[in-house]
């Protein structure tokens, strides 16, 4: 395990989001964290915002420290690469989805195994914690999606819910529906008690989807699709309202995500050609735009209180850098 730390950064020195050469120049490198052995796939901050989890293709979680760039703890428990991360509102648990079929829940303040789900028929891809952090959804591979009680040993629902690969989920604010995304080029929702479908959202050149997640308000989804499109969509009136176009994603499944304290209100997302880019949620132009890794972007998160930003490159790169945007 390597920490590469950038030159004498200075928190208080850093370019302020009004720069006028904001929409070209970097934010600042914080740390370089070098320790997974092949592509990392998925980042998250805890809600607490001191910790960041890091997953791999090696079959590892790695924890660190946000404030120092120390590792803590590696866990090591599943037996083949892991897809994604999620945490409990209480920063306490840590669930992962992987190739080996299983999610686990780790409890990040003992580092032990509390629970092991294994039911699903191929490699799980995504899962989400609800906002009670009672339920964990899961999609997979089997085109299916799953819903856990967090206290049993199993899933209390199955939902065959995609003719292709399951590549995102998540729930809305109050955890009454359920969003699911595929390479079959569909969002569905669905609810969360019943299971039934709500609604079915396909675009007309329904390109394989690489991730969905709600706004805030639960009103609004925002996907990202393998046609280099990052789309916002009301899910009342079952349209598309807002467009962003000019990264590069057309091979590897990314996910954007909605951030309000790094610049403005801005949509981001990496791209395949290591460029992380920032679109103003309202108007859609570009409010930054850099390179951040000479490999595809493959996973990036926003710190929920800082104006913190950490991004992953695929292999031969195998890097996490921690990036900060100024003080406002």
């Amino acid at each position: 395990m390597t920490i590469a730390m950038s030159d004498d950064v200075l928190m208080s020195s850093a370019p302020t989001a009004s720069s006028s050469s904001s929409s070209i120049s970097p934010p600042n490198p914080i740390y370089t964290l070098l320790g997974h052995t092949k592509s990392p796939t998925a980042l998250a901050f805890s809600p607490s915002g001191t910790l960041l989890a890091t997953t791999s293709a090696d079959s590892t979680i790695k924890l660190w420290s946000v404030s120092t760039g120390v590792l803590l703890h590696t866990y090591t428990t599943h037996t083949s690469g892991i897809n994604d991360l999620s945490w409990s509102s209480d920063s306490l648990y840590l669930a992962s989805a992987s190739d080996d079929r299983s999610i686990c829940i780790f409890n990040v303040v003992t580092h032990t195994l509390v629970r092991t789900f294994a039911e699903h028929t191929s490699y799980v891809l995504c899962l989400a914690y609800n906002p009670q952090s009672t339920l964990l959804v899961s999609g997979s591979f089997d085109e299916t999606v799953r819903l856990w009680n967090v206290t049993r040993a199993k899933s209390h629902r199955v939902i065959s819910a995609h003719s292709e690969a399951v590549t995102g989920v998540g729930f809305n604010g109050d955890g009454t529906m359920i969003v699911s995304c595929s390479y079959d080029g569909s969002i569905r929702l669905w609810d969360t008690t019943t299971g039934a479908c709500l609604k079915t959202l396909v675009h007309k050149e329904q390109a394989p989807l690489g991730g969905v997640c709600f706004t805030p308000s639960s009103a609004q989804l925002l996907s990202t699709s393998l046609d280099s499109t990052v789309r916002m969509w009301d899910i009342y009136n079952s349209k598309i309202v807002k467009t962003y176009t000019g990264h590069s994603n057309g091979k590897i499944p990314l996910t954007a995500r909605l951030a309000f304290h790094l610049e403005t209100a801005t949509v981001v997302c990496g791209g395949e050609d290591g460029k992380v880019t920032l679109w103003h949620v309202q108007s859609k132009s570009v409010v930054r735009q850099w390179q951040a890794h000479k490999e595809v972007v493959v996973a990036l998160a926003v710190h929920p209180t800082a104006r913190v930003m950490a991004t992953a490159a695929v292999e031969p790169e195998n890097a996490v850098k921690v990036w900060f945007f100024g003080e406002k």
